[in-house]
């Protein structure tokens, strides 16, 4: 059984239910990222909540490294096209993390530039969500690194409960998949999933990013 088929049993046969209709849910934490211990690994999307940030189908973190507010990272995005841009989350508190002001007309950009310059709302909704949003990330540094997003007040809409679950390989494991699943019900956060295209890639060769 390819990984594929395996994420879209586990999707199929998830017990999860939406909760899109109430508030948006962000996990307890309150703690900051051991950014050292993930920037051992790259970490590729596997699950991804069905949301406007679909758009992209695929994101692969790497390159992490630590700064005084936060951390820095690199992203390889598949929109339309694929793009490649470095990025800096700031903490704020309790385990949240904001994007740098400095990084959010610049993420835009990159985002048009990965829609071959297609701007609609669609796309600028998802980029002020991006944009404004608080962000949490729960991870074990070997198996998952889970990336969740609500908006700054909390509300909830069809498309905005967002929850990413990337794993240190476009195709994951079972186990590696279990320990993600796992975590989600251990915080009382439920959704359901769709299969990211990492999986699609052959990431033993370079990416190609259209300039």
């Amino acid at each position: 059984m390819n990984s594929s088929t395996l994420l879209l049993l586990l999707t199929l046969s998830s017990t999860f239910l939406s909760i899109a209709s109430q508030r948006c849910r962000l996990p307890n934490v309150r703690m900051e990222l051991d950014v050292k211990k993930l920037s051992k690994l790259s970490w590729y999307t596997g699950l991804e909540t069905n949301d406007i940030t679909s758009i992209i189908s695929c994101i692969k973190y790497e390159n992490f490294t630590s700064t005084k507010s936060g951390f820095r990272t690199v992203l390889t995005e598949r929109v339309i096209r694929y793009i490649n841009f470095g990025i800096q989350y700031d903490y704020d508190q309790n385990g949240i993390y904001h994007l740098r002001e400095s990084d959010r007309e610049m993420d835009h950009a990159q985002h048009i530039r990965g829609m071959n310059g297609l701007e609609d709302q669609a796309l600028l909704d998802m980029d002020h969500l991006i944009a404004t949003g608080n962000y949490v990330y729960l991870t074990d540094y070997k198996n998952y690194f889970a990336g969740f997003l609500c908006s700054s007040d909390g509300t909830s809409h069809d498309d905005q409960q967002i929850i990413w679950g990337c794993f240190p390989s476009p195709n994951p494991t079972l186990s590696q998949v279990a320990a993600f699943i796992n975590v989600l019900q251990e915080v009382g956060i439920f959704a359901n999933f769709h299969a990211s295209t990492c999986s699609e890639t052959d990431w033993s060769r370079d990416v190609l990013i259209e300039k």
